[in-house]
């Protein structure tokens, strides 16, 4: 056969904005088994503080058969395995709230993911929409280990109708807490820090990139087909994103050094204020916003985490003065910038997320 053959067939990913209801449910392409191997990636790239989550025999006295699968990959995972049929089409992922660590997730289980629009709302301008929706990981045996919700910009979106109801609430009761508390009593964790208070303010020394190759495997690992994470070949190496989900859980983890021994962190809120390319340098810094005395021997830290781009943290930043109002209330990127231009230009355009948080921890 002889002649030319022109392209007629385009597949196209992401959720349908000509076809969006409040309610409406999508399920996630892929169910992915995550063994030991992918564990032990994850943990040689992001620092981790939390016993159950470094240590197996740790996890035998709390009576599980395994470490648990770290937080900041189960975040990474829920989020990432909506991305082919319903975030590929959205222009700017916004926030991540009420992230969850449901029940215990060990190497070896496999993992699908819900998707359900719980909100559309157009921007105040008109010109976009904003999506929330709720992301639950659920494991083989239908069991849920991990939810969050998530805040996204699209392209202007008319809902066509409303269907289904909510998940049922109980998925948000906190159990996993409770369960950790009542198996830990009585386990000697040693804290090097054994006094945080309301006021703190923490440089955390740990600066480290994420590297262009270690972002094309994990971008490649959860299945993430936006191709401004992977494609050098359409941007050019400064132009290559980061995802959102792992530069909060990089933030995390290097902020969690300083808190640890943790047993559990739990993101209530985080947003992106400017974009991480491959190669920047992640630091931190956190404030601590409150500390709760759950029983006697432990305590649940309030935090919110700045994470900074290119900045050498300690050395940088050991005398530097930061605003009080950086830490009292900003939630939206253009306030962080504004203020920041205002009262410390120094950091505009350095603080790449802002995240608020929780730390489970042990003191004596």
């Amino acid at each position: 056969m002889q002649g030319y053959l022109k392209p007629n067939k385009t597949v196209n990913y992401g959720l349908d904005i000509n076809r969006v209801a409040i309610g409406q449910e999508i399920i996630s392409h892929f169910n992915i088994t995550a063994d030991e191997s992918v564990h032990s990636l994850w943990s040689g790239l992001m620092p981790t503080s939390s016993y159950p989550e470094n240590s197996r025999e740790f996890a035998g006295i709390l009576g599980f058969h395994e470490m648990f699968l770290p937080y900041g990959f189960l975040m990474n995972l829920t989020l990432s395995l909506g991305v082919e049929n319903f975030a590929h089409s959205s222009l700017l992922h916004l926030e991540i709230r009420n992230a969850l660590y449901l029940n215990p997730a060990f190497a070896g289980d496999t993992f699908s993911c819900a998707i359900r629009i719980k909100d559309v709302r157009a921007t105040s301008n008109g010109n976009y929409s904003i999506v929330e929706s709720e992301h639950l990981l659920s494991n083989q045996r239908g069991e849920a280990v991990f939810t969050l919700e998530r805040i996204t910009l699209f392209p202007p979106i008319n809902v066509i109708e409303s269907s289904g109801m909510p998940w049922e609430g109980s998925l948000k009761n906190h159990h996993f807490k409770e369960k950790i508390l009542a198996r830990v009593r009585g386990i000697n964790i040693e804290n090097k820090i054994k006094d945080f208070k309301s006021g703190d303010l923490i440089l955390h020394p740990f600066v480290r990139p994420v590297g262009k190759s270690e972002n094309l495997f994990w971008a490649t690992y959860f299945k993430n087909t936006h191709p401004i994470h992977f494609n050098y070949q359409r941007y050019k190496p400064g132009e290559i994103i980061i995802s959102g989900g792992m530069v909060v859980a990089m933030v995390l983890g290097m902020a969690s050094r300083e808190f640890r021994q943790l047993l559990l962190p739990q993101v209530d809120r985080a947003f992106h204020v400017v974009p991480v390319v491959a190669e920047d340098r992640l630091g931190a810094f956190s404030y601590v916003k409150s500390n709760r005395q759950i029983m006697p021997g432990f305590e649940e830290l309030e935090v919110r985490t700045f994470g900074l781009r290119n900045v050498d943290t300690e050395p940088e930043l050991r005398d530097a003065d930061f605003p009080l109002e950086l830490f009292n209330g900003l939630d939206r990127p253009a306030e962080v910038e504004k203020i920041l231009e205002q009262k410390c230009p120094a950091l505009k355009g350095k603080i790449c997320c802002v995240t608020d948080w929780k730390a489970l921890r042990k003191v004596e």
